[in-house]
């Protein structure tokens, strides 16, 4: 596996926001090895978008580090790479000057020119190099995107749903190709969902978080070489398997708050 890797490590993680009493996230601890391709799930407000922010060095939390090799993050860098549910490309430029981006603002871009055609051929998108992005389609705008993610060679890809906006047939092919680029390059991906296929789907290893406050309440591995057979048994177990455990935590709250009621 190429060294570019990072391992990720989370330690008694909690964060509450400004003029909130109850914490958003509450002892979190985790280890993300080296190359390793993460989903963490949980319904929405479990603070998993949280958790990635932190990860990425936007956010700091209230208690508790992240470490990314053995150093803590404070702060953003170009080491890692941040996919949202939206592009977030310049209008005004062509699909080789988004995907280019990091690169002219790194100043590698005229030694790299070729990393950049070579990833936009990857991605589908040799035939539209040239095109305004605002030519293209929901899918082919996140291509670009992922492109210039890839662009820079990040040792980390965090995926903040990205796919969620675009259409069913778009959004298995992406999940296909990201996951397989990942796997491959040897990155470690971190992902938030809530759509239990797309983790099984992606992921090397599931982190299932409850909510109210945000808590690591299970993992499953997922030990399916890429690109993953959607239509076996094998996945489809696994995915009711995952089910199950969300039936799990939501009966565990509901008793808790009959009692506490």
């Amino acid at each position: 596996m190429p060294s570019k890797a990072s391992n990720v490590w989370i330690a008694n993680l909690s964060h509450t926001f400004k003029k909130q009493t109850k914490p958003t996230l509450k002892d979190i601890n985790l280890s993300i090895p080296k190359g390793q391709l993460t989903a963490l799930i949980g319904r929405s407000g479990c603070g998993k978008s949280t958790l990635l922010q932190m990860i990425a060095g936007l956010l700091i939390p209230s208690d508790g580090a992240i470490r990314i090799n053995g150093h803590t993050v404070t702060k953003p860098s170009a080491k890692w790479n941040m996919m949202f549910q939206k592009p977030s490309l310049y209008p005004w430029m062509t699909v080789r000057e988004n995907a280019a981006l990091g690169l002219v603002f790194s100043g590698t871009y005229k030694d790299k020119k070729d990393k950049v055609e070579d990833l936009l051929d990857m991605v589908g998108l040799a035939e539209h190099k040239d095109k305004n992005v605002q030519q293209l389609s929901g899918g082919q705008q996140q291509r670009v995107a992922l492109a210039r993610s890839l662009a820079t060679e990040p040792e980390i890809l965090l995926l903040d749903e990205p796919f969620s906006a675009l259409d069913a047939f778009t959004r298995t092919s992406l999940q296909n190709e990201v996951s397989q680029i990942c796997h491959d390059q040897g990155i470690t991906m971190v992902m938030v969902t809530h759509d239990i296929e797309e983790a099984v789907a992606m992921a090397d290893k599931v982190i299932i978080m409850s909510q109210n406050p945000g808590e690591i309440v299970g993992e499953l591995s997922v030990d399916f070489s890429y690109p993953r057979d959607r239509s076996s048994d094998a996945f489809n177990i696994l995915k009711e398997q995952l089910f199950a455990e969300f039936e799990k935590i939501d009966q565990a709250k509901q008793k808790a708050l009959q009692e506490t009621a």
